[in-house]
């Protein structure tokens, strides 16, 4: 069993409530709860391609790494070549990004994906706020801190080093959470 632990970032036009994946990133880490290997790439939005300013602070990603990016049915190709075949649980940080996923599959007509990739997912976030008796959401860098936990990396909003950094509350973590899948193969997000 691998648990492959995501990041999206992504981009939006103002106004409007579609948020398209701009940038993936992801660890995978083994039954022994080694990091393994990493993936990362940056995506080309297919409704609004031009990145917006707020996303262009908050994220650092430059606007030509997007034009120079392949588009999302493309990427996830290569995303689920990169999991393999053996069995995994998707793990993120929160419920967003599992929405996000599943928005930008209907936008790009990729609906085979969606039972595909995301048929087991975990809510590590959901799972933090249990175990630490929280009454709300944390962010990712405070619940480092919770934790006393030093960052890998110390720049945020960033699809991959987001992933890693949440690898390390789920690496330490495991041993508080279960993580069992049912018969009919899918995970619950709790």
């Amino acid at each position: 069993m691998n648990y492959i632990v995501f990041d999206l970032e992504m981009n939006n036009k103002w106004g409007t409530r579609i948020h398209e994946i701009i940038e993936i990133g992801a660890v995978k880490i083994n039954s022994d709860m080694e990091l393994v290997n990493d993936f990362q790439s940056f995506i080309k939005p297919k409704l609004y391609p031009t990145i917006s300013k707020l996303i262009k602070k908050k994220t650092r990603i430059k606007q030509e790494w997007i034009d120079n990016a392949k588009q999302l049915p493309y990427v996830i190709k290569e995303f689920r070549k990169w999991i393999g075949e053996e069995e995994f649980v998707l793990c993120g940080w929160g419920i967003d990004d599992l929405i996000t996923f599943e928005r930008n599959f209907k936008i790009n007509n990729m609906n085979e994906f969606e039972y595909d990739l995301l048929k087991n997912y975990y809510d590590i976030q959901k799972k933090f706020i249990n175990i630490y008796h929280l009454s709300n959401q944390i962010s990712l860098e405070n619940a480092l801190k919770m934790m006393n936990t030093e960052p890998k990396h110390n720049i945020w909003h960033r699809a991959i080093f987001d992933a890693i950094n949440t690898s390390q509350i789920f690496v330490e973590i495991y041993n508080k959470i279960e993580i069992n899948l049912n018969p009919a193969g899918n995970q619950s997000t709790y």
